[in-house]
């Protein structure tokens, strides 16, 4: 409990600036010989705490320059879930499924939201997936599905999808190319994409619906196959 309190000081520190508006985003904090005169605390606690909120995604360090307000959300969700995924508490399945429900969210609000030209570059990102080499592809592919999600214009679910996204690429190397790879899934995927870039064009609630279950449904499969061949969860230090 006393290796906890001076993290605890320091963390309501900035709670009380952020609310009061003494702090802003961007903002630097005070020196660590202030923190800790302010704090009541050693500059060695001050500086332990500031590595742990620094972990947590909510400071930036610069060398020379002191630390600085930030606020990295899909960097901390990220490794929540690589834990998760290490300790055995998630699988490849629940965070396909996470994924899903969170998509077909953003889809939904990028309906409302989606200009005439925005739809038309979904068309075009769908359909240049299939004439590219593998690695191309998959990048292709991952753009499409970000660009919904940023259009939708909610920050958190971009977040949480963009952490989601970079933990299975951390678990599974090269997951996309691996389902471009089959013929016959590559193929129900390109038609799930063109699907889904034409409910955007129509502004179709019904037809978007489906993509995106077909989708995930192909998705799905692949995971099934990967986890019945007995991959275990495995960090990938380069993914």
């Amino acid at each position: 409990m006393e290796q906890t309190k001076p993290y605890q000081r320091v963390l309501a520190y900035l709670k009380e600036g952020l609310l009061s508006g003494a702090l802003v985003l961007g903002d630097p904090l005070p020196p660590e010989r202030e923190l800790a005169e302010t704090l009541g605390i050693s500059r060695n606690s001050v500086r332990e705490a500031i590595r742990q909120i620094e972990h947590m995604g909510f400071l930036r360090s610069s060398q020379g320059a002191g630390n600085f307000l930030c606020c990295d959300l899909q960097q901390n969700l990220q490794d929540s879930l690589e834990m998760l995924m290490i300790l055995r508490r998630m699988d490849y399945r629940q965070l396909t499924d996470l994924r899903a429900g969170l998509e077909q969210e953003a889809a939904e609000l990028a309906l409302a939201r989606i200009t005439d030209e925005q739809a038309r570059q979904l068309m075009q990102t769908a359909q240049r997936i299939p004439k590219e080499p593998l690695h191309t592809a998959a990048h292709l592919d991952k753009q499409f599905h970000d660009r919904i999600a940023e259009i939708a214009g909610n920050e958190l679910i971009l977040q949480i999808l963009k952490a989601l996204s970079s933990t299975i690429d951390r678990f599974i190397t090269n997951t996309r190319q691996r389902i471009l790879r089959d013929p016959n899934r590559a193929s129900q995927l390109q038609y799930a994409h063109e699907e889904i870039a034409q409910a955007f064009l129509e502004h179709d609630a019904v037809l978007l619906t489906l993509a995106i279950r077909h989708h995930f449904h192909v998705v799905r499969m692949h995971i099934d196959t990967m986890e019945q061949n007995g991959a275990p969860p495995k960090l990938l230090k380069n993914a």
